[in-house]
């Protein structure tokens, strides 16, 4: 059997690949691999060997390019799948499981950039439905406006205690130990803003105290990305809007604020993107908006301001 075309298991009572995996995710937990990310590499690593059982003891590799190739299968999927199951299985490579990785040589997928740029007529039909009738319907509007207003990733959001939310200064603290880049940074929001995510932080019980997160389910449990993500969509399909998803409101809070002629570096360290690249896809704006741009910004313009919109002396003489 060839290693570098099968990557074959030594003959070694290695264990499992549940076995392996979890070691894998505690060395990702020591080096400060965030929870949602350790979360990922479990749902691919479960997925893939789910679907071939036998490729922990047989051609991985033959399994793995089955994987990946399928037929409709998106760019992104096949580089989420890739980018949880790359790391992994050069984990076995170091630990000897493996003699080469299954991944060897395959790359990402290019993929064009998806801006989500909606009306803003539609995310006022949201706020329309879901109201502020119950605890939850509460918590919703304030996430929904604190999403929209901040440009907080959703796995931070769910994670904010009230004790890293300041409504008088209208700042909320990202801590190092939540953020996606693991570096902490400071978001803003409007005083409207503020004032909903106050009367959310005053409808809780008081035993709930600084140990629950501000956006929490009804009975004071952890909300995740995915169940956020669904009720947006429930919401969408009751005013009648095609989709709607919990990171959506990034895409709408990058693209308003340099429609607004907001600075693209400050929107970065806003974001918490880690190079300018990340933040630059969102200036892929509308020819209507590149052409008012243009009509702000133009040297010519600005240089014969005043003189008839750009007609020389000449021209204004002679009408």
């Amino acid at each position: 059997m060839n290693p570098k075309s099968n990557a074959a298991l030594r003959p070694l009572n290695l264990g499992t690949w549940e076995d392996v995996m979890e070691e894998f995710l505690s060395l990702r937990r020591a080096q400060g691999a965030a929870p949602r990310t350790r979360e990922g590499y479990r749902e691919n690593i479960t997925a893939f060997f789910r679907r071939y059982p036998t490729a922990w003891t047989g051609p991985c590799r033959s399994c793995l390019l089955d994987y990946l190739g399928q037929e409709g299968i998106a760019a992104g999927t096949v580089n989420a799948r890739l980018k949880a199951l790359r790391p992994f299985f050069a984990y076995c490579v170091e630990t000897g499981v493996f003699d080469t990785s299954p991944a060897e040589g395959l790359k990402y997928r290019k993929q064009e950039p998806r801006i989500v740029d909606p009306p803003m007529e539609d995310v006022k039909r949201l706020l329309d439905i879901i109201g502020t009738g119950t605890f939850s319907a509460m918590r919703d509007t304030a996430l929904l406006l604190f999403s929209l207003d901040s440009g907080i990733r959703p796995s931070e959001a769910l994670q904010l205690r009230p004790s890293d939310i300041d409504v008088h200064l209208c700042r909320a603290v990202i801590r190092a130990a939540t953020a996606k880049t693991r570096q902490a940074r400071n978001v803003f929001f409007s005083e409207r803003t503020a004032a909903v995510v106050e009367g959310l932080i005053q409808a809780r019980p008081e035993e709930w105290n600084n140990t629950v997160p501000v956006f929490c389910t009804s009975y004071g449990g952890q909300w995740s990305t995915h169940a956020w993500t669904t009720q947006l969509r429930r919401y969408a399909q009751k005013a009648g809007l095609k989709r709607f998803s919990s990171y959506d409101l990034r895409h709408v809070y990058a693209v308003q604020y340099l429609r607004s002629g907001g600075n693209a570096f400050l929107l970065q360290r806003s974001m918490g993107h880690s190079t300018m690249a990340m933040t630059m896809q969102y200036l892929a704006l509308s020819d209507d908006d590149i052409r008012q741009a243009h009509r702000t910004a133009s040297p010519v313009a600005a240089l014969f301001q005043g003189s008839g919109g750009g007609k020389s002396k000449n021209e204004e003489e002679t009408r």
